[in-house]
């Protein structure tokens, strides 16, 4: 037990003594909440109002009575649109008219990321007693930094009822955040929720019953409210926050100057906690390119004088990842499906910089987006950028052009090949994916020629984006060339089948031809004779020649009407 509560859950099939199911004063349930204080529950503003009265369940404990409720204007968040569109607020907390007791409360946790999926406790429609729906997470929407929360079941889509219930992290039994709306549009639907750092945001107050690390180092938060911005680099360091570019980013940033405030501002402005409305307003004449997404790390840590170990163990905790296991933490990140985003300043600073770079290195193979700011422009921050960003880009650079070369020169002329033998068939799917394969030829021979003119510019992270792009183009075609020549090969196939298998009953009718009936001795000769030259011609009509070669097997059979001839081998008259 600590003063913030208990964790959220111990076992996925509990009903956490901490949920509470909100009704109207003799009205109906209007949504869930979660038990904070011994006199607060945290919800959604859009479930209750200032002013209305309520009456609070705590379904986890039986025979405890409804408890009533209100909720005062100085604790109420209404849910509005900013100037960009985007939903924002709609948190609210009820104060209990008589408080619980303490060991019955929870606490809320700063976490980045989930490895297991989320459980959310809420109240279907006609089910008083609550249940858990289970979801993973998809990533942030919005300027409030609302988190999209995918389904694990259709049937799971939380529905109004689940409106301020708890969300809770299944690896680490914590609880990060609550409910707020679903939206169902066609063919999808998806439940959103407000993180632990936008609800502090809003309700600075939840502060006491709040465990985990801060997203931001407060080193730093920015010493001045105003300071001279850098543009070229504010703009660079928006564009790495909202996933733009060259995955890690090396620069250089003294402690004090332009610069530093540039890095402050954006670090402030890409966390989900600090990003208030004040310093969003302060910065709104600033050049919109320069502004990055609140949500756009999961960490920035000052790691001047720490050891690699200690690095690793602030990203452990953001990631609620456990470090007694065998399993290095890049590894572990790769298993957990997420996108570690984490700011590092002062690399060259650090206890053990070499060592941290070859961490940084194993980080940035599993797919890490890194920000890793020197202070001085020392061979260490040349070597980091040659291993983690120039080498790197170089070798894809390379590895898309092999890719273009066997698109051009390997696949385009054996799909070609294939054609020559085999026509694609009446299929419209299979003729229109071969059509689709074949026109990608040109036009990545275009792209190859456009890419030899630039040769040289490989190592340019601003040319990263060009790169991702050509390198989804070159897997997409690739897939369907090799797709498209699969399908001729079963129809290569199939002729070489009909081949034999025309042989071999043509021998065995000759062995058994009758010489007293010659007229269906002809007759069985001009049917294979007919297969015959079908499946030797090229390109070869694979549909027409499987149907001649079942006309013939059928006469030869003593079966012709199977398909649709009489005992003379004339078609149509069966």
């Amino acid at each position: 037990m600590t003063r913030t509560g208990e964790r959220a859950v111990k076992s996925r099939m509990e009903t956490p003594r901490w949920v509470a199911r909100i009704q109207q004063a003799g009205g109906p349930v209007v949504g869930a909440g979660v038990l904070l204080g011994p006199d607060r529950v945290l919800t959604g503003a859009h479930v209750v109002s200032p002013g209305e009265r309520y009456v609070v369940h705590f379904v986890g404990v039986p025979g405890v009575p409804a408890v009533a409720a209100t909720v005062s204007p100085d604790e109420y968040v209404p849910q509005q649109e900013d100037s960009f569109g985007d939903r924002t607020g709609d948190l609210a907390l009820l104060r209990l008219a008589e408080p619980r007791p303490a060991r019955q409360t929870t606490r809320l946790c700063r976490l980045a990321a989930s490895r297991e999926g989320v459980g959310m406790y809420g109240f279907p429609e006609g089910d008083d007693g609550g249940r858990w729906h289970s979801a993973t997470l998809v990533g942030g929407r919005g300027r409030d930094s609302q988190v999209q929360l995918r389904p694990e079941t259709p049937g799971e889509l939380a529905g109004p009822g689940f409106s301020g219930g708890g969300v809770v992290d299944y690896a680490t039994g914590e609880l990060i955040g609550i409910v707020l709306s679903v939206d169902a549009g066609q063919g999808s639907a998806f439940t959103y929720m407000s993180p632990t750092e936008t609800i502090l945001r809003h309700l600075p107050q939840v502060a006491a019953w709040t465990v985990g690390p801060s997203a931001v180092d407060p080193r730093l938060h920015p010493k001045e409210s105003t300071g001279e911005l850098d543009v070229p680099f504010a703009t660079e360091l928006a564009g790495w926050f909202r996933g733009e570019g060259w995955p890690v980013l090396v620069t250089v940033v003294p402690v004090r100057g332009r610069r530093a405030w540039t890095l402050r501002r954006a670090v402030t402005l890409a966390d989900r906690e600090l990003r208030t409305r004040d310093n969003t307003s302060r910065f709104a004449g600033d050049p919109r390119e320069t502004v990055p997404p609140p949500g756009g790390h999961d960490l920035a840590l000052v790691v001047r004088g720490l050891t690699v170990a200690q690095v690793m163990d602030r990203i452990a905790q953001r990631l609620g990842t456990p470090r007694d296991t065998a399993v290095p933490l890049p590894e572990q990140i790769v298993a957990m499906g997420i996108t570690l985003a984490a700011v590092l300043v002062g690399v060259d600073e650090a206890a053990e910089p070499d060592p941290l770079l070859g961490m940084l290195e194993r980080l940035a193979e599993q797919g890490a987006r890194l920000l890793l700011v020197f202070r001085a422009p020392n061979g260490r921050a040349a070597q980091a950028a040659d291993v983690l960003v120039h080498r790197p880009l170089a070798d894809r650079w390379a590895r898309l052009r092999a890719d273009l070369d066997r698109i051009v020169d390997r696949l385009g002329p054996a799909l070609d090949e294939r054609l020559g033998r085999v026509l694609p068939g009446g299929d419209p799917e299979t003729r229109h994916l071969i059509d689709r394969a074949r026109r990608g030829i040109p036009l990545t021979r275009l792209l190859r020629g456009q890419l030899a003119e630039a040769a040289g510019r490989e190592t340019e992270p601003s040319r990263a984006d060009d790169l991702f792009v050509y390198e989804a183009a070159a897997a997409r075609r690739t897939r369907r060339l090799e797709r498209a020549a699969a399908l001729l090969d079963a129809r290569i196939a199939r002729r070489d089948e009909l081949r034999g298998r025309v042989a071999s009953v043509w021998e065995l009718s000759k062995r058994k031809a009758d010489p007293a009936r010659a007229e269906r001795n002809l007759m069985a000769y001009e049917l294979y004779a007919t297969a015959s030259a079908l499946l030797r011609e090229t390109p070869c009509d694979v549909d027409a020649a499987e149907h001649a070669v079942g006309r013939f097997v059928a006469y030869c059979s003593g079966h012709p009407q199977a398909y649709g001839t009489d005992d003379s081998g004339r078609e149509g008259t069966a």
